[in-house]
């Protein structure tokens, strides 16, 4: 395939503009035989031009490979953030019964989410953590830590608070409330 069918290929130039640079490029090359200097001249500036084509392919070239990188890396993000959503929705632990006020540190804000005297305990413990929805910027979810951990990788701003596991003594402790 010659240059000028995948510049035509390429949409850089049309039909009509090929066969427009073809005649005029046989009238000169037909009125430089007269003209040894001439004949010069038109070789050097064929093959700038054809330097010039060749850059501009390439240039062409880098830019739709730039481009594809981006949507890839796109696609990628969309499918990751999917998947959290799924983990995040599988592993919900939130309980519409609970009655006790979480308050947690989200940014420069404090939030709170309604927990049960159990998932009080495994907050403190380490063992329950608290991240962002991805539905939702005041949606709070319980899920467990190897779940908060997953999304860390990934979506560190994402997860809002997981507490260092602590000692493992027993969930049975009783909470003494004043």
């Amino acid at each position: 395939m010659s240059l000028q069918e995948q510049l035509l290929k390429a949409g850089l130039v049309s039909a009509g503009d090929l066969k427009k640079q073809e005649q005029e490029a046989r009238k000169r090359f037909h009125e430089s035989k007269k003209d040894k200097a001439a004949a010069t001249a038109e070789v050097n500036r064929k093959a700038e031009e054809q330097r010039r084509l060749e850059q501009e392919l390439a240039r062409k070239q880098d830019h739709d490979r730039q481009l594809n990188r981006d949507r890839e890396a796109q696609k990628k993000l969309k499918e990751e953030k999917a998947r959290a959503r799924q983990l995040i929705a599988s592993h919900r632990l939130n309980d519409s019964a609970a009655d006790i006020p979480y308050n947690f540190k989200d940014g420069s804000h404090i939030r709170f989410v309604r927990v049960t005297p159990q998932q009080q305990i495994q907050l403190a413990r380490g063992r329950l953590g608290i991240v962002r929805s991805f539905d939702s910027d005041y949606d709070f979810p319980l899920v467990p830590r190897e779940i908060a951990l997953k999304l860390a990788d990934s979506f560190s701003d994402r997860v809002l608070l997981l507490n260092p596991e602590g000692d493992s003594t027993g969930d049975q402790e009783e909470i003494e409330w004043p």
